[in-house]
């Protein structure tokens, strides 16, 4: 019996775990046939906040992975539908600490994206990681915060994974505006089990497995929602991290492809 045969749905990191960057791990292609041809469920969920999810989707399928827009979870979207249902928005303004696809996830649930004076005074605050952060965006967000804005975050991440090595992530980015405005951020994404809770409701009833390379969002989320884990070795995590980690897996994976291997 494989990992694969014990379990219904299957929730798939992206960064670290089916690619690094723009390069697909060799295994991912494959599994994800193998996978749908069982008739498993899959869900693509990522912290990544810089796209919409419709990218990610066009992402995968480039990769040879089949997906669609209504199978990714990404923490940008999570974010979204997460203050649309614990605020009542109305003509609320947004001031957004991300990319462009992370600004257009806050006009969908009908936020307003304000910036440079008008930033001042934003109702919210988001945080999510991007290339072109800068010194007047921590500033704007700072302030923003201690005149009383709503503070969330995307995710906590500190770093992501690439060929070259690990770099910044939305922590990274987070952890400036922090100190600078001495308040906490609501995170949203993993390991929030709000994520896994979103998941179960687009997958329905089944036993589910978090698959990913980080200890503290992927395995950390899926043993705080109380279900199985299994890392894989693709991204950031080491053995050895893994073994000394109080998050510890059900599952320690080569790659993906290993969930079909008896």
């Amino acid at each position: 019996m494989t990992i694969a045969d014990c379990f219904d749905h299957f929730l798939f990191d992206l960064d670290g775990c089916l690619y690094l960057r723009d390069q697909v791990i060799p295994a991912a292609p494959p599994t994800l046939i193998e996978l749908r041809r069982r008739g498993k469920k899959v869900l693509f969920v990522t912290n990544d906040p810089r796209s919409l999810r419709n990218v990610y989707a066009e992402k995968l399928c480039r990769m040879g992975i089949e997906a669609r827009t209504d199978e990714v979870l990404s923490c940008g979207w999570a974010t979204a539908q997460y203050l649309q249902k614990h605020h009542t928005l109305g003509h609320s303004t947004a001031f957004v600490v991300g990319s462009q696809g992370l600004k257009d996830e806050m006009c969908s649930v009908g936020l307003r994206v304000v910036d440079g004076r008008d930033a001042l005074h934003a109702d919210f605050v988001v945080v999510g990681g991007h290339g072109d952060f800068n010194y007047a965006e921590m500033m704007l967000a700072s302030f923003a915060v201690q005149n009383g804005a709503h503070f969330y975050t995307t995710n906590r991440d500190a770093t992501f994974p690439t060929p070259e090595g690990l770099v910044p992530a939305t922590g990274a980015v987070l952890a400036g505006i922090e100190v600078a405005s001495a308040q906490t951020a609501i995170s949203v994404g993993k390991p929030e089990p709000g994520m896994i809770e979103v998941a179960r409701s687009l997958l329905g009833p089944g036993k589910m497995i978090m698959v990913g390379d980080r200890l503290d969002s992927d395995i950390a989320g899926g043993k705080r929602a109380g279900i199985a884990t299994a890392l894989v070795l693709t991204g950031v995590t080491t053995p050895d991290e893994a073994e000394r980690s109080k998050w510890r897996p059900d599952f320690v994976l080569e790659d993906v492809g290993a969930l079909l291997i008896k």
